[in-house]
């Protein structure tokens, strides 16, 4: 089955962690083998989506809460998909969630993304940042040289509202003077992006980097170059 973009398309508006920054692989792997237990990057990548799969069944039960407390459930799933002694979990979640406090650990940027973004401006579209977040997003573009390329930057932590509420998407859409039909949001979880953004009367893409997402009704891209593809100028 096939999902068309709209006809028009001003606006493109992206999430942040595993988006514009991913989640350091390398990292929680070599955190995982410091406790003994071995683990690659790829197979840290794999089970990573174990972890959206369980944040996905979470929303589908209505028990979404608070970004930020999802963190440790995130890394749990994550290990028990790695085969991690349960025992080890407590001790490598906290040594996980001590890394993030000290510098976000979605902090990996793909070498194309601030080409994509730099053309899509110059293809005439709007860009913007939706992210739950906390607090530090803007910092964190500026400091990957990509916060200039953003219309405006909205950090649930900093305007007090998260995804998939409807109303973060709308703060992001009234700054950059577009009707959400005609914006298309870029993200990386089905439950929060996908349908947060259908909810603000958006198009979400669901951004799919091995392909291993489980069946959803949206568009897929595997890079964001791809959206050079599928955009060739502002309508």
């Amino acid at each position: 089955m096939t999902y068309p973009l709209p006809q028009r398309i001003s606006a493109v508006v992206f999430d942040v962690g595993n988006t514009l920054h991913h989640i350091d692989h390398a990292y929680i792997a070599a955190t995982i083998e410091q406790h003994g237990v071995p683990a690659t990057e790829h197979q840290v990548a794999v089970a990573e989506y174990r972890a959206k799969a369980a944040v996905d069944e979470h929303f589908r039960a209505s028990t979404g809460g608070v970004d930020a407390g999802r963190h440790v459930a995130y890394f749990e799933t994550l290990l028990a998909t790695l085969d991690v002694p349960e025992n080890m979990f407590a001790s490598i979640t906290g040594a996980l969630q001590a890394e993030n406090q000290r510098r976000s650990l979605w902090r990996v940027m793909r070498p194309d993304t601030p080409d994509v973004l730099a053309e899509l401006r110059r293809r005439g579209f709007t860009l913007a940042v939706v992210s739950n977040a906390d607090g530090r997003v803007p910092t964190d573009l500026a400091a990957g040289g990509i916060a200039k390329h953003f219309t405006t930057i909205v950090d649930s932590h900093l305007v007090g509202v998260e995804k998939p509420d409807a109303r973060i998407f709308q703060i992001a859409l009234g700054a950059c003077a577009t009707p959400a039909s005609h914006a298309i949001y870029i993200g990386d979880i089905y439950e929060i992006d996908i349908l947060g953004a259908r909810n603000a009367g958006m198009t979400g893409v669901l951004l799919d980097p091995l392909g291993r997402y489980a069946p959803v009704d949206c568009l897929r891209i595997t890079t964001l170059s791809r959206l050079l593809e599928l955009l060739p100028g502002a309508a």
